[in-house]
Order: C-alpha cells, then sequence, then structure tokens
C-alpha cells in the first residue's frame, strides 16, 4: 500500500482545478489506484504507457515524475500535468498545470525539484 502526501502548493493548484473541471477528482482518484501497480515497492508493472509518464530526474533515493492526468469531458491536450516524486512506498503530489493555463513545462519542472525538498532529500 503506498502512502500518498500532498505539497500546499498541489493542493492550492488542485483546488482551482476542481471548481472548473468536476472530474478532476475522478481522474486523481484512478491515478492513485493505478501508482498503486505501477510503483508498488516489492513488485512494480508497468501500467502506465511511456508516452504518458515521464521521468523528470533521477536522484540517489526518490524520482520526480510527470503525468498527462486523463480527465472525463477534456481533449487529451487540455489533461492537466501532474509533478510528483516517489521514493519506496510514498507518493508526494508537487504541482498541477494545464495546457489550457499556457504553463511552461520547463518552469514546472524546475518547480517540482524545488518542491520536493519538502519531502525528501
Amino acid at each position: 500500500m503506498l502512502n500518498f502526501v500532498f505539497h500546499p502548493r498541489f493542493e492550492k493548484e488542485s483546488a482551482s482545478l476542481k471548481r472548473r473541471f468536476p472530474f478532476f477528482n475522478s481522474g486523481l482518484d484512478s491515478f492513485k489506484r493505478i501508482c498503486e501497480v505501477q510503483f508498488d515497492p516489492i513488485n512494480p508493472r508497468q501500467v502506465i504507457p511511456p508516452a504518458k509518464l515521464h521521468r523528470i530526474k533521477s536522484f540517489n533515493n526518490f524520482s520526480i515524475w510527470k503525468i498527462e492526468l486523463a480527465v472525463k469531458n477534456l481533449r487529451p491536450n487540455q489533461f492537466p500535468r501532474v509533478w510528483f516524486a516517489v521514493q519506496g512506498a510514498t507518493v508526494a503530489f508537487l504541482c498541477v498545470a494545464t495546457h489550457i493555463d499556457n504553463h511552461d513545462d520547463n518552469a514546472m519542472d524546475r518547480e517540482a525539484e524545488t518542491l520536493v525538498s519538502s519531502f525528501f532529500n
């Protein structure tokens, strides 16, 4: 069983997305169930296609990832991008953004690297 933790920035950004996209929560819940298989610390199995899951950076004891989160009633190019880190049985959600809001992927990658220090060193 994985332990999911949320950075305050992720909570703030996701609250905004939940108001705009009513199915954001169900998409996040589905992703968490998939994480239980993909990032299982004992027996991980690849269930997320590589085109949807991107490793941003690996460190000695954790990795930062980005996923295109499928949300009902949005087109694939509108799916929110979620940055998260994985260390053992802990998945830390760091930040979230959409191309609808014209975010910069590189800036968000750097921001995720900064935010991860709140959870892992």
